[in-house]
């Protein structure tokens, strides 16, 4: 019996300081605006990213809004692009920016989901590793890897080698019978070597505490 209670109390304490440390850095948002704000405060900071405007094409009318969603817990942030379903098709608007570690970590993959309606809708994310590649690659599908949605709303993932940097382009083209509502960009990293040993430790001194009562 005694043996059994103490086994609860370690798993206990274990669970809590793991969960003491993650909540240490939750989920949490932060609001850009539209990308005339953006132009304006390019450097936008959530976590150990660091999201930077570099440039933008086509009519875009001031309708749209963006926001960094963070899971650090979870290692992950999404830039969500919304308020798309004010623009009328048919259209073409691009913008691209610099999504960069400042951290020792490296990014694992960019995934890209997209909420739209009608038909004839393409949103291609292009991701490139150097910024003279962004700058020269500015055709949809140029990128070193790219994702495509074509009306569809179901998302899509590619891997990344370890890298601390990437520029990449969003390209959102509708018909004038497709609506695009809104997309979302989501990177994630690599688990950061101090969380994993923090984790590893806690989980180590919870069996060896077992031992030594067992």
């Amino acid at each position: 019996m005694n043996l059994t209670r103490n086994l609860v109390l370690v798993a206990a304490a274990c669970m809590a300081s793991v969960a003491g440390f993650s909540d240490h850095a939750c989920a949490q948002s932060t609001f850009i605006g539209n990308l005339a704000n953006w132009f304006n405060n390019p450097v936008q900071t959530s976590g150990d990213k660091q999201f930077t405007y570099l440039s933008q094409s086509g009519s875009w009318s001031g309708a749209e809004f963006l926001t960094i969603s963070s899971n650090i817990p979870l290692d992950s942030h999404s830039l969500s692009i919304d308020g798309l379903s004010a623009y009328i098709g048919p259209y073409t608007l691009s913008v691209g920016y610099e999504v960069q570690i400042t951290s020792a970590d490296q990014f694992e993959s960019i995934s890209l989901d997209v909420n739209a309606s009608g038909t004839t809708t393409v949103i291609t994310k292009d991701i490139f590793d150097t910024f003279a590649a962004f700058d020269s690659g500015t055709a949809p599908g140029s990128g070193q890897w790219s994702l495509s949605l074509n009306n569809s709303s179901a998302g899509t993932t590619v891997s990344l080698p370890p890298i601390q940097t990437i520029w990449v382009r969003d390209t959102l083209a509708a018909s004038d019978s497709g609506s695009i509502l809104g997309i979302s960009n989501t990177v994630v990293q690599l688990p950061e070597p101090s969380s994993l040993a923090y984790i590893a430790t806690v989980l180590g001194l919870g069996g060896l505490m077992y031992r030594r009562r067992g």
